[in-house]
């Protein structure tokens, strides 16, 4: 069966008789032609092809003569409900359509944006412009004693517990249990930051090299820390960041082409805003 003959079969479907009717009925009675331009359905071999093509991609195999059929009919179905509920207004004011339609015209202003490819000079531009986003995360190597709730008298009892360790004394015998490691080992800030809290990961940031220090705060209290080690973060190479760097620069020019399309449109338009009494 081809296209026209599948076509034909449509014509046999009781919705679209039922449409068919229904056309007929509003054309004696109102004495008005019809606007053949909204209510003419044609499925042509490029429409077919389409439909055949797209379940193609889903399905990885081309659709048999039923499935086809099935496809046309779903179509056909589509257009008649899509332009019925445009005659009868069911897309004024609705969010969800004007969201989808908005969609489609950001995709429109923005297809241009998606193609491009940023030059390195480009890219080099973003690094230049702000390298710590791209640079390397610092990495901590340290050890930890917790103390407990962060009050006054705790932190007495640091300084006396500091005194000890920095006497040589073995600091697996002071403090008090905590369910996280003692001692930590090139960890990234983020990770040593999700598991402490940001305020601890400054106070290791400026903690000194090799010796015991504190106390610091994280969000379980007070802890005594020996930083080892504090990798400082490197210039970041566009070679190792250029995915990111990318990604950022594509994000940027869809903003910029939203954006210019916007205003263009916008100058169209007369927008009158009434303020509320």
């Amino acid at each position: 069966m081809n296209w026209r003959q599948r076509a034909a079969a449509l014509l046999r479907e009781p919705l679209v008789q039922f449409l068919g009717a229904g056309l007929l009925v509003y054309v004696l009675l109102s004495g008005r032609a019809p606007d053949l331009g909204e209510r003419r359905i044609v499925v042509n071999e490029a429409v077919v092809g389409r439909l055949a093509a797209r379940w193609s991609d889903n399905y990885r195999r081309p659709p048999n003569p039923a499935e086809l059929d099935g496809l046309i009919n779903d179509y056909v179905r589509d257009q008649i409900y899509y332009r019925e509920a445009l005659r009868l207004g069911l897309d004024k004011d609705d969010e969800v359509v004007m969201r989808r339609m908005r969609n489609k015209m950001i995709a429109l202003a923005t297809s241009e944006a998606e193609a491009a490819t940023p030059g390195d000079s480009q890219l080099q531009a973003l690094i230049d412009k702000d390298p710590a986003r791209y640079a390397p995360e610092t990495k901590l190597t340290f050890n930890q004693i917790y103390l407990g709730q962060d009050s006054p008298e705790q932190r007495l009892a640091a300084s006396r517990v500091l005194g000890k360790l920095q006497a040589g004394e073995d600091d697996r015998n002071l403090g008090q249990p905590i369910p996280v490691p003692a001692s930590f080992s090139k960890d990234p800030a983020s990770d040593v930051g999700s598991v402490f809290g940001d305020e601890f990961v400054g106070g290791l940031r400026r903690a000194p090299i090799g010796i015991w220090s504190g106390p610091i705060v994280s969000g379980f209290g007070l802890h005594l820390v020996r930083v080892t080690e504090r990798t400082s973060s490197a210039t970041p190479k566009l070679v190792d960041v250029r995915q990111a760097v990318e990604n950022d620069w594509r994000a940027d020019a869809r903003r910029r082409a939203e954006g210019d399309g916007y205003k263009r449109i916008l100058s169209g338009y007369d927008v009158v805003i009434e303020q509320p009494k």
